[in-house]
């Protein structure tokens, strides 16, 4: 066959819901009326309205044309420009049907537009390029159609869209199948029509897709001298498209066939095939592919001599050409590609009216750009050296605990070993005398030996409180609970300890201050708050030390508070560890202090 039946494949491009009866279609459009959220329900019934379209189109419903009118008015409506594309699509579609062409061209292109405008998904803009890239390529500029299908096959890839998938590979198979293309690649063709079979024996795709899938792959076979593979899916592709109506395909196989019997000069018995053909295409009833069946009989009756009937067809052959206003297309075609041409040279004029406000913006923006850059590296050199600031006050803070520490048990060392030694010499010399002098000097003697006791027992304390002995040994938290147990048996208020740090931590050099700002703040609630309870909580943040420290005590009030003793020394030993507090208390409802320290090491 000397030219491409092509036209074919565009009789599935609308087939969204094909199995379904157009009254199902409506039915299902009034069903999406009934949607509460308004903006669901436009969108979702404009779209259901347009496979409504789309089918009475194909269909060649006598009311098509009342259906696009009020599918155009939805569409205006709507302001959407997929909406918009969908329309247009179905239009082009329309006029194509009625065989116009030129106009079939331009109502592609606008859909085309529209549907690159709206954006993704990408499958109605698939659709839109395989309509008109079939329109192009049957009006005779292949190459223009090929590639409007290449562009077609990568969105249609994109949105999942499995038809115009199945519609671009196999016009690829075409392209490298039929002579009229100049390609004739079998092997390229068998390549294509092979991945088309397994689209559609992946999913389930069946009706016309499978029979042209089966057409593309006879033809193939016969060419390349697999005389069995070509007869066996020649037989699938008829049952197949006999199976479902396929009038159209069934033309093709007869076509196809007989074009291989003339090529061997069987006029008549190609003659034969191609009169079967021609009840097919009548039954099909699309004016493109009557007209290559009449060609097809007057190439035929031409060979064979029969002239009046080469002449009968050939002369309906014209009148269909003339109808379907085909050069007219190609005029509008070159039209559009002039108008084309000039858009773009009058944006690049554009462009380069713009390139020198372009290079003063672009001097601006560098200039903008060096700014921040000096500006950025400023404020990074000025945090730079505050973190190196910072690190230098942890260390001097670091080296002040440290040799505080050192100092506080250096200082309990002399005192518990040297001074208490010496007053303990003392007591036991002033015990030694008191059976010798009288009863008035024994007094005074007993006297003199409590405050001895005294004095030994504040300089104990003292020795205690600088470098308490269960710290060093113990650690913090099990040094502090041990005074809580000890505590507990020892006074009314019961002490809770809760901690919350990871297993290993180590507070470091804060080790001493911690136990002494807490024996402190300990000793304020056994002093003033009249508690019944009180809890310390100890738990980290980041680089965070939190304590808090409450009771259940008489309060006070915070803004009548007194900087007594007690709250002096816990806020002298926060300022020597760059601590934080704040406290929350009111009469009849406890205190609670909170309290957040850097952690130096």
């Amino acid at each position: 066959m000397k030219q491409l039946i092509l036209s074919l494949l565009v009789c599935v491009l609308c087939l969204p819901a094909l199995a379904q009866h157009p009254d199902s279609l409506y039915k299902a459009y009034l069903n999406t009326l009934k949607l509460e959220d308004e903006l669901d329900r436009d969108s979702m019934a404009l779209q259901a309205y347009a496979v409504y379209a789309q089918r009475q189109v194909n269909r060649r419903d006598a009311g098509a044309a009342a259906i696009l009118d009020s599918l155009r008015q939805m569409a205006e409506a709507s302001r959407w420009p997929k909406a918009q594309g969908v329309y247009f699509y179905t239009l082009a579609r329309h006029t194509e049907l009625k065989g116009n062409m030129q106009q079939a061209l331009q109502r592609y292109q606008q859909a085309i537009d529209s549907l690159r405008l709206a954006g993704p998904p990408y499958g109605p803009l698939s659709t839109a390029l395989v309509g008109k890239g079939f329109v192009l390529v049957n009006t005779g500029l292949y190459e223009q159609g090929f590639a409007l299908l290449k562009e077609a096959w990568h969105y249609a890839r994109q949105s999942g869209h499995l038809k115009n998938m199945w519609l671009s590979l196999n016009f690829f198979g075409d392209y490298y199948y039929y002579s009229a293309f100049g390609q004739q690649q079998f092997d390229s063709a068998l390549y294509y029509y092979r991945k088309t079979d397994s689209l559609v024996q992946a999913h389930g795709m069946w009706g016309f897709f499978k029979s042209d899938t089966y057409l593309g792959l006879a033809n193939v076979y016969r060419r390349l001298g697999k005389q069995q593979e070509a007869a066996r899916y020649w037989q699938l592709a008829l049952e197949e498209a006999q199976q479902h109506g396929n009038h159209d395909v069934v033309y093709a196989l007869y076509v196809d066939k007989a074009e291989v019997l003339e090529e061997n000069q069987q006029y008549q018995q190609a003659l034969e095939l191609k009169l079967q053909a021609y009840q097919h295409v009548q039954a099909a009833g699309w004016i493109e592919f009557i007209a290559r069946a009449d060609r097809h009989l007057y190439e035929t009756y031409k060979a064979l001599g029969d002239y009046q009937n080469a002449l009968k067809y050939y002369e309906q052959y014209t009148a269909a050409q003339d109808s379907m206003k085909k050069n007219e297309a190609l005029a509008s075609y070159a039209a559009l590609e002039a108008q084309y041409e000039n858009e773009q040279k009058e944006k690049e004029i554009e462009r380069l009216r713009n390139k020198n406000l372009r290079q003063v913006l672009t001097g601006i923006a560098l200039l903008l750009i060096l700014l921040v850059t000096f500006v950025s590296w400023h404020i990074w050199d000025l945090r730079k050296r505050n973190r190196e600031l910072k690190q230098k006050n942890r260390e001097i803070l670091l080296a002040q605990l440290r040799g505080q520490n050192l100092e506080r048990k250096r200082m309990a060392t002399e005192l518990h070993d040297n001074l208490n030694t010496k007053i303990a010499a003392i007591r036991w010399q002033l015990e030694a005398l008191s059976p010798a002098v009288s009863d008035k000097a024994r007094q005074i003697l007993a006297k003199t030996l409590e405050l001895v006791n005294d004095v030994y027992g504040d300089v104990r304390l003292i020795s205690h409180n600088l470098m308490p002995e269960k710290v060093e040994a113990l650690g913090l938290i099990s040094a502090l609970q041990n005074l809580l147990n000890q505590l507990k048996q020892n006074n009314n208020v019961k002490f809770e300890l809760v901690v919350n740090t990871p297993p290993d931590f180590d507070f470091g050099s804060l080790t001493y201050p911690l136990y002494n700002i807490i024996f402190e703040m300990i000793n304020n609630i056994l002093k003033h708050a009249r508690a019944q309870h009180g809890w310390i909580s100890i738990s980290t943040q980041g680089d965070k030390i939190l304590l808090t420290v409450s009771d259940d005590g008489v309060g006070f009030d915070v803004g009548q508070m007194t900087n007594g003793y007690g709250i002096r020394n816990i806020t002298s030993r926060l300022e020597n560890i760059q601590g934080k507090w704040n406290i929350n208390s009111a009469p009849g409802e406890g205190t609670q202090f909170y309290i957040e320290i850097p952690k130096i090491d």
